[in-house]
């Protein structure tokens, strides 16, 4: 056996009898609680840990359950969404084996890694070891890590273990599924679960946020409706970049497309307005520079379409008009009205940043106050958050990552989105595959709205369901990478 092989051996069998250790400290603290919620989450980690046996069994879960269960949960109720927790937990556990291939010492385990996957274990590796050296609580800093790297573990098998465009086929496929399914769960939700919250003549567009499709469906409020958006029109992407490569004929982009785009005019987003031309703008621009008699028409039908969309959100939803919603989406976006019950709304949740930062404090500044530090204001708020406990300090991503993890975690973070966006494009330059420039615009369009979703909401740090998103989305693109560079290599070696 070589000395590689050897120590690689001894590396994974020393940490899998410390993580031993480590569970049967913690199953025996879990135990005595007697909380039925906790040990069915100790037991699913058992189970996870010999699902990691098969990671593509794991991989589905994550997917399946993640992406098309929450919204059956929340209905359950009783706690039921609370084993939203144990899916948390599998997708957690996939940092295992993607963290062992990234680092192997095997060649045959050894993939290349795009920058951005690098950039991402950067992120991570830097708000652990900033954390733990201002360590609040070793509570606060878990809980943190769950809610920002709950997703990445997906990410990082997708990126880094052997898997062929056979499986991605089947995920992208088995995901592309559960996108449809957003338009009878929509259905449900609008004509059953509506009117149970008052109707939108009672409680007008806080009656249709439950309008979720499986994202979510909270009777009590605070659906995760905008997700369900950036799912939707990201597959949405995917069908028209490649109905433009001549991968789907034109009647089934139609239909395909409607069932995509129906849930939207079933609840109240406005985040839609924005997001639908935005997506449009990327999938046609170079189209419409090339052949503007062919994809201007197209460009101005969704633009049409966004038209319609706020007419019935305004008019239909809220009973308002369009002077009197820009006026107050001005008002609680950018001057100092709060967002909802909050004193402070999505630009002055920064502008109250800025006023307590500065060099007076660079530790702060640059390196923020630890994970979890500025999450919510419950029982388990961060040391922060219960300093400022009516003011939404955590409105957005933006502002969770200022607090948390300061000027220098922000950077990180938006540095792996950036390399991302250079590299897909890069690849689409370089392949003559119509499936690979196809998906990479579409990737394009999926990062673009991410972007967006910073200054929005806190969702791709804080909800599983956004995150599971994001992964996908980078996790396929490394796999794209990979093949691209395998592709190219087999070539040189074969005119060598």
């Amino acid at each position: 056996m070589k000395l590689a092989d050897t120590t690689q051996t001894l590396w994974f069998k020393a940490a899998f009898v410390t993580l031993a250790s480590l569970l049967a400290i913690v199953f025996g603290l879990i135990a005595i609680t007697h909380n039925p919620i906790f040990i069915g989450l100790a037991v699913g980690m058992v189970l996870g840990v010999f699902l990691l046996a098969t990671p593509k069994v794991t991989i589905w879960l994550v997917i399946v359950l993640g992406l098309g269960s929450p919204a059956l949960l929340d209905m359950l109720g009783h706690g039921f969404s609370r084993m939203l927790w144990a899916i948390s937990m599998l997708a957690l556990l996939l940092w295992l084996p993607g963290i062992f291939n990234l680092f192997s010492l095997n060649p045959q385990h050894k993939k290349e890694t795009p920058l951005f996957i690098w950039l991402a274990i950067i992120f991570a590796m830097f708000a652990v070891i900033t954390t733990a050296l201002q360590l609040h609580s070793v509570g606060e800093l878990m809980g943190g890590f769950k809610r920002y790297f709950q997703a990445f573990g997906l990410m990082l098998a997708l990126a880094t273990l052997a898997f062929s465009r056979k499986d991605f086929n089947y995920w992208l496929k088995l995901v592309f599924v559960i996108a449809l399914l957003q338009l009878p769960f929509a259905l449900f939700e609008r004509f059953v679960l509506v009117p149970l919250r008052g109707g939108i003549a009672l409680a007008g567009g806080e009656a249709t946020d439950v309008v979720a499709g499986t994202m979510g469906a909270n009777l009590q409020g605070g659906s995760p409706n905008a997700i369900m958006v950036v799912f939707v029109l990201t597959a949405f992407a995917f069908v028209v970049a490649r109905w433009k490569e001549k991968l789907i004929a034109t009647s089934s982009m139609l239909w395909l497309s409607l069932l995509l785009l129906l849930p939207l005019a079933l609840g109240e987003s406005k985040v839609v307005i924005v997001l639908l031309p935005l997506v449009s703008l990327i999938l046609l621009a170079k189209d419409i520079q090339r052949e503007p008699a062919k994809f201007m028409p197209i460009l101005l039908a969704l633009f049409g379409l966004t038209c319609v969309l706020a007419y019935v959100y305004i008019y239909l939803m809220l009973e308002s008009t369009f002077a009197e919603a820009l006026t107050g989406m001005w008002r609680y976006n950018v001057q100092d009205v709060g967002d909802g019950k909050l004193l402070l709304n999505r630009t002055t949740a920064l502008t109250f940043w800025a006023g307590l930062h500065g060099w007076f404090d660079p530790v702060a500044l640059l390196f923020g106050h630890g994970l979890g530090s500025s999450y919510g204001a419950g029982f388990d708020a961060g040391h922060v958050a219960q300093l400022y406990q009516t003011h939404g300090i955590n409105l957005t991503a933006v502002s969770t990552m200022l607090w948390d993890l300061g000027l220098v975690g922000l950077s990180l973070y938006l540095s792996m989105f950036v390399a991302a966006w250079l590299q897909v494009g890069r690849m689409a330059k370089r392949s003559t595959s119509a499936l690979v420039k196809a998906d990479c615009l579409a990737i394009k369009a999926g990062l673009a709205m991410t972007m967006v979703f910073l200054m929005y909401s806190d969702s791709q740090v804080n909800l599983i369901v956004h995150e599971i998103i994001i992964a996908l989305m980078l996790g396929y693109a490394a796999f794209m990478f990979q093949e691209q560079r395998a592709e190219t290599t087999s070539g040189v070696q074969g005119q060598g």
